[in-house]
């Protein structure tokens, strides 16, 4: 077992980490499968990303999260890079949200996949387009309504100018006012038998690696990365995400980085790397890492609590709330290195 209380302020595991088997690992998707086993999945292969040799990984824990398996490829394209965003499971449904795409156009024609395991992430079935003629767009971490809808935030990248044959690749490193990257939300009312998408969410900036969590009944809050901001930004749906209100600047900092909401009770938590920051993925300024706890939908913060103890970056989490163990399970990492971090639910009382 390997304990990084040196590292982080609660009991921290290593899922993996990537050398000498991979070159590097990126954003970690952690669950609990249907007979106890936890699984992490996240991309890897090539030298960066976005890169056509990029891959889909994963590794699993038997131990509830003391020891992990080597990692093991999964998802592999011959000519495309594959990226998994989203790992979701509810009751014995095990679904794994998928992506291709042709590296030096970046993130513009994302073809949108979903492949399901029967058998707790051991095998996985041969990818499939989403029905109802969803077939570009990231989809994040879904979550479950009180009314048993199923929820899922998605983002997409628009073409406004400047196409392919006259731009060859695209500035800034893929985000530019010519291809912003517009949010919504995708919604499900038989179990994943049929899609809608839902808001068209956008600003001057790119909107992206949204999160959402239900704060109330049929009230939701989705808070934005927001490019070149500094701050994410912020809707509400007042209607099980049917519709969404403007979106409007918050003040919480973000250093263009993901974050992730979870619920816990009458708690909404934040996950996230507080930092100001307007440069484009600026991966030094993603820390410190700690998690804000809310229980007015995020408009204002009873408590935050620091989960790094060192000024070293660790970001892209990930999780889940298991309220029969009483904590916690947040994965997180520094582009080498993946953890699994465990934190008493009572930490965020009080």
């Amino acid at each position: 077992m390997t304990n990084n209380r040196d590292l982080f302020n609660y009991t921290a595991n290593l899922i993996l980490r990537a050398k000498p088997d991979f070159e590097y690992a990126r954003e970690p998707l952690l669950r609990r499968m249907p007979n106890g086993d936890l699984v992490c999945v996240c991309l890897s292969g090539g030298k960066t990303e976005p890169a056509n040799q990029n891959l889909v990984i994963i590794s699993r824990s038997k131990d509830d999260g003391c020891t992990w398996s080597a990692p093991e490829i999964i998802f592999q394209h011959s000519e495309r890079a594959v990226w998994a965003t989203e790992l979701f499971c509810h009751d014995n449904t095990v679904c794994l949200f998928l992506m291709t795409y042709y590296a030096p156009s970046r993130y513009r024609e994302l073809i949108l996949y979903r492949s399901f395991s029967t058998d707790n992430g051991e095998t996985w079935s041969e990818p499939q387009s989403l029905p109802n003629g969803i077939i570009s767009g990231s989809v994040r971490q879904g979550i479950v309504l009180s009314n048993g809808s199923w929820v899922f935030p998605i983002y997409w990248q628009e073409c406004c100018g400047a196409w392919d044959w006259k731009l060859h690749s695209v500035p800034n490193d893929g985000i530019d006012e010519k291809w912003p990257f517009r949010c919504g939300v995708l919604r499900t009312e038989d179990n994943g038998k049929s899609f809608h998408i839902e808001g068209y969410l956008k600003v001057q900036t790119s909107l992206w690696e949204n999160n959402i969590a239900e704060y109330e009944n049929g009230k939701l809050v989705m808070l934005m990365r927001a490019e070149f901001t500094g701050y994410l930004y912020r809707s509400f749906s007042d209607d099980y995400g049917k519709t969404w209100s403007k979106p409007e600047k918050t003040d919480i900092p973000n250093p263009a980085s993901k974050i992730t909401l979870l619920k816990s009770g009458n708690n909404i938590l934040l996950i996230h790397n507080p930092t100001m920051c307007q440069e484009f993925c600026d991966w030094n300024k993603r820390k410190p890492l700690e998690m804000w706890v809310s229980s007015d939908g995020t408009r204002t913060w009873n408590k935050k609590i620091p989960l790094t103890k060192v000024d070293e970056p660790f970001f892209y989490p990930h999780g889940f709330v298991d309220s029969q163990k009483n904590l916690i399970y947040i994965a997180c990492e520094n582009s080498q290195e993946h953890f699994l971090l465990k934190i008493p639910i009572n930490e965020i009382e009080g």
